[in-house]
């Protein structure tokens, strides 16, 4: 496999025109929307960059193939849980492509042979490093822990880390670079732990408000699946609570609010870009070192696995951080961790024949 270069072309030659990219995801209950959404962001930079020719083949329900329709893509729908096999198959219909780009919760190495044979090069994106791989390109935008496993990849396999690689949706950059000033109690609170079925996170973090503020002003955003009667449940715990499904402006709300309570993979990301105090609360498994090793370089607080999270503990939590010096003081030492600069960063390293992070 061959990374293709742009040989000194500007991004909106005409060279972009004629490369066919592929993006390759799930997402949805079980898997959540964190990939979808930071997948098409992607998308979008290289469509706003001269590229034309995407195509999303994607897992999941039809609130995920119709949220891509929506953003201008076309759209190729997978069975759940296909086979590498039937993937193949359905891929052999298909005409080449010069990238690929993966990103799943799951990208063993024989699905990765499969797909590579499939493009001119491919680029997968893995907050966890957890397989060998036979990639062009390992995007990690997360601090991780010593564990990657480059000594079973490919040899020629570059692997970008770290949170200068986080691909921030473009609507947060605005925020990045603005000073902000926190005021000197909580007066509202927001929880945002991503659009997968994560209701005893949810719950906890409602029970969490209703014991030690129960007048706090509190917005809890649940995504874009349907959530049955999470809603009705949470306003059992904390009648006056707002509850919303997908939202289009996450990043004024982060903004807007006080403190977050956040999951452990990009929520707490973009709370870093807009200067947002939170405490993380691991949605998933794969999490869990994701959150102790930000917590060790910024000290935001990691509750735990939202299925063994204490509301009691909590509780404790938020009050530790409620002092307004103690909450600047960590927005300020968040905001210092990531820059926003990820999509420049990724999409040069693939397309361009010029330095990463030049």
């Amino acid at each position: 496999m061959v990374l293709p270069t742009r040989d000194g072309l500007s991004p909106d030659s005409d060279a972009m025109d004629g490369q066919r990219l592929f993006f390759r995801t799930r997402g949805g209950p079980v898997y959540g929307w964190g990939n979808i959404f930071r997948l098409s962001s992607f998308a979008s930079w290289c469509r706003d960059r001269g590229h034309t020719d995407l195509t999303f083949l994607v897992e999941g329900p039809r609130e995920v193939e119709e949220y891509l329709r929506r953003q201008g893509f076309e759209v190729v729908p997978l069975a759940e849980d296909l086979s590498v096999a039937e993937e193949d198959a359905v891929l052999e219909t298909m005409e080449p492509c010069d990238v690929l780009f993966l990103e799943m919760l799951d990208v063993p190495l024989d699905r990765q042979a499969m797909l590579a044979r499939h493009g001119e090069s491919l680029v997968v994106f893995d907050d966890l490093c957890d397989h060998p791989y036979v990639a062009d390109v390992v995007v990690c935008g997360q601090w991780l822990p010593n564990y990657s496993n480059r000594d079973l990849s490919l040899a020629s396999t570059r692997f970008l880390e770290g949170p200068e690689y986080f691909l921030s949706r473009p609507e947060f950059l605005p925020y990045r670079d603005q000073s902000r000033q926190h005021r000197k109690q909580i007066e509202h609170v927001l929880v945002t732990l991503g659009g997968g079925g994560y209701d005893v996170g949810f719950l906890k973090a409602a029970m969490a408000l209703s014991r030690w503020r129960p007048e706090v002003a509190a917005t809890f955003v649940l995504g874009y699946a349907d959530h049955g009667s999470l809603a009705e449940r949470i306003r059992g715990v904390l009648p006056h609570a707002e509850i919303l499904g997908g939202v289009d402006d996450l990043e004024q709300r982060f903004w807007n609010t006080d403190f977050a309570i956040v999951s452990a993979g990009y929520s707490k990301l973009e709370a870093a870009i807009t200067g947002t105090p939170c405490a993380m609360m691991s949605v998933q498994w794969h999490q869990i070192p994701l959150a102790e090793e930000f917590s060790r370089k910024t000290e935001v607080p990691h509750a735990g696995y939202m299925s063994y999270v204490e509301v009691d503990a909590l509780v404790s939590l938020m009050q530790q951080w409620e002092a307004q010096e103690q909450r600047q003081a960590l927005a300020e030492r968040m905001a210092g961790s990531v820059d926003g600069r990820g999509f420049e960063r990724v999409y040069d390293a693939v397309f361009a024949a010029q330095p990463v992070g030049s």
